[in-house]
């Protein structure tokens, strides 16, 4: 998440955080619960289940807004998608 965004977070706001439960870094939804204002960037606390409710204090960049804007790239969910499947060539 870009730091504009990130300090821009507000209790409530909806979340997607890579959570490592199982060290997958599994994509979580969750809910800020706490903002702390700091300089440079804010730190916060989300409210996630897995498979119990926890309170965890993400890093920025493992953190996307809800729902997940398009532009956004992240190697961590490339990392778990499908291989993109390529067409094959036709002989000419």
């Amino acid at each position: 998440m870009l730091r504009v965004d990130w300090n821009g977070l507000q209790q409530g706001d909806r979340v997607l955080v890579h959570h490592d439960v199982d060290g997958t870094g599994q994509l979580l939804a969750g809910v800020v619960t706490e903002v702390v204002e700091a300089s440079g960037s804010n730190e916060i606390a989300v409210r996630v289940q897995s498979p119990k409710t926890e309170i965890i204090h993400p890093q920025r960049l493992r953190v996307h807004h809800d729902p997940v804007e398009s532009e956004t790239h992240c190697w961590r969910c490339s990392s778990h998608a499908p291989p993109a499947v390529t067409p094959k060539k036709r002989n000419v």
